[in-house]
């Protein structure tokens, strides 16, 4: 568990938890959901990584601002107890959304590749309860969670060149042969694999070395652009334009171009390993819920962790359509977050009213 504001979290482990939160489930359909742009989607994670980037400087520069506090406490310090306690049940519910999000999406693609014939239900209670246990050991042990799941799953992009070898690398040019509508279309569908680097937002407090943090957090984020592109660029030479679009788990179908002789379905492994990415990002948003009610309560108990595990748990099981979840998921949750990126320009402006520009609160 989390102890006061212990500076727990090095360089690498700040790294290692931008990079992960980010790469969750919205990777396995990245090359679909960019598909608007055809052939040329293989350079849409930079532009997506430009506008990242720019994002970054408000959410980084309120954080030196307030480099003991974490958004919850900034909103009460900024816009008054009530108030700002208002936006942080907006936070939690945020939170936990993207924690059914990351649960929803891995147990149906589970569920339709490899347990057809079964229920939803005991997988998910696996998972859920796997991330709590993680959850619980506090921000350092979700980033060192992170720079293990980088271990277990990183030598998979050495399984690229396996389409590389079976599709037509010819496939990227004529470069920049798209327009703006479908560039902007493939921004906005998109966007959603990038998210979880605003978390910084919330484990600021934790950061060693916080006149360095902006560095580290730029370089975890164009180290998952990096690998994105590479991905996109594979997707690019082995589909075709019609596969892209129409495949929703393009990835897994560049799992099937592996050849290996002491491995018939490598998808299944690939699937299996999956799981650590998908908690990776989960858990990163269910600590971000509990630290939310702990700030509200003002004191910690188990039960800030375990109510919004519940909450996620039951909206994922619950009485929903699949439809419908899905356009919460899509929808709903992506604008919220928009809101949430956007939001430190209107807490600067705040900040500078009340204490002066480049003023530091204690």
């Amino acid at each position: 568990m989390d102890r006061g504001r212990i500076h727990s979290l090095n360089p690498i482990l700040v790294i290692g938890l931008i990079m992960n939160t980010m790469v969750g489930v919205n990777l396995l359909g990245l090359a679909h959901h960019a598909s608007k742009m055809g052939y040329n989607l293989w350079w849409s994670p930079i532009l997506l990584g430009c506008i990242v980037s720019l994002t970054l400087f408000p959410m980084m520069a309120l954080c030196r601002r307030y480099p003991e506090d974490n958004l919850f406490r900034i909103h009460e310090k900024l816009l008054g107890k009530w108030l700002g306690r208002c936006f942080n049940i907006l936070i939690i519910v945020y939170a936990i959304l993207n924690v059914s999000t990351a649960n929803e999406g891995y147990i149906r693609l589970v569920q339709t590749s490899m347990l057809s014939n079964q229920t939803a239900t005991l997988p998910l209670l696996g998972l859920t309860l796997t991330m709590v246990y993680i959850t619980n050991g506090g921000i350092k042990l979700i980033a060192r969670f992170c720079l293990l799941t980088f271990f277990f799953t990183g030598w998979m992009v050495f399984l690229l060149q396996y389409g590389f070898q079976k599709g037509g690398f010819t496939h990227i040019f004529p470069l920049f042969n798209t327009d703006w509508r479908s560039i902007a279309e493939t921004v906005h569908n998109s966007y959603a694999s990038m998210l979880g680097y605003e978390l910084v937002l919330f484990f600021y407090p934790y950061i060693q070395e916080k006149n360095k943090a902006h560095k580290h957090v730029l370089i975890g984020i164009w180290i998952v652009v990096l690998l994105y592109v590479m991905i996109l660029i594979t997707s690019v030479a082995y589909f075709s334009e019609w596969q892209m679009d129409n495949l929703i788990y393009p990835i897994l179908n560049l799992f099937k171009a592996v050849e290996l002789s002491f491995l018939e379905r490598i998808e299944n492994l690939g699937i299996g390993l999956w799981v650590f990415l998908i908690l990776s990002t989960s858990t990163g948003y269910l600590w971000v819920a509990r630290t939310g009610l702990e700030e509200m309560a003002e004191k910690t108990r188990l039960w800030h962790l375990l109510l919004p595990t519940i909450i996620s748990f039951l909206f994922i099981v619950g009485p929903l359509s699949v439809e419908k979840q899905r356009y919460i998921y899509d929808k709903v949750t992506v604008y919220i977050a928009y809101g949430l990126i956007l939001w430190p320009i209107f807490l600067l402006l705040l900040h500078s009213l009340r204490f002066g520009r480049g003023e530091r609160v204690s």
